[in-house]
């Protein structure tokens, strides 16, 4: 056999030119395998729709909400409105009206196990943009608990005073209201017109 063969017992040789012809099939058939199979699994699996790209954000083809977030909701005696801590109402007391907001409860720790049947609460509730002078009742402002039960809160200033008889047009004020409630959900309700409350806000106690 002469030297410079490039076959040997009918097989070709990795170094010559003829096996780096078969190696250069082969390469070129495992990438056009490869890309048939990409394209086949793209066909049989159809990509799912976008979602938004910051980190939970809801899939772009949920329905978009029709409550506008931040609303503000006009309440009065004729017109009581239900909402969530939070909430922020417009509230008609007389011929005055104010803003409303309630924020809580707060409570002292949360992870307790066993989670005990009841807890100190802290609402904290202000009113903004009085256009009158409207009337600050401390008994106007009770808790409903999910099994029936109603509750009296104690209520003060932020500053630690007496709560004022009347909020005056145009004034700001905060009220801190306190309670000892059972774990659970629970409706903080203000009644300034009437024994029906005008608003309430749903809440959760959650010491879990």
């Amino acid at each position: 056999m002469r030297s410079g063969s490039s076959v040997r017992g009918g097989r070709a040789l990795p170094g010559s030119p003829a096996g780096r012809v078969v190696v250069a099939v082969l390469v070129l058939a495992i990438l056009v395998g490869g890309a048939w199979r990409l394209a086949t699994s793209q066909a049989n699996h159809p990509a799912k729709p976008a979602s938004s790209s910051r980190y939970g954000g809801l899939p772009s083809w949920l329905p978009k909400p029709a409550v506008k977030v931040g609303r503000i909701v006009d309440a009065s005696t004729a017109h009581p409105r239900l909402g969530i801590e939070g909430d922020t109402f417009r509230v008609q007391v007389g011929q005055a009206t104010a803003m409303a907001t309630a924020v809580g409860p707060q409570v002292p720790e949360e992870g307790q196990f066993p989670v005990p049947a009841t807890t100190p609460c802290t609402f904290l509730v202000t009113f903004t943009r009085a256009t009158g002078v409207i009337p600050l009742t401390p008994h106007a402002f009770t808790v409903l608990d999910e099994l029936g039960q109603l509750h009296y809160l104690k209520i003060s200033t932020q500053s630690g005073s007496r709560v004022p008889s009347v909020l005056r047009p145009g004034q700001t004020m905060t009220l801190v209201m306190k309670a000892v409630l059972p774990t659970g959900s629970g409706t903080l309700r203000w009644s300034p017109g009437s024994a029906r409350p005008t608003v309430s806000w749903d809440f959760d106690v959650e010491i879990d």
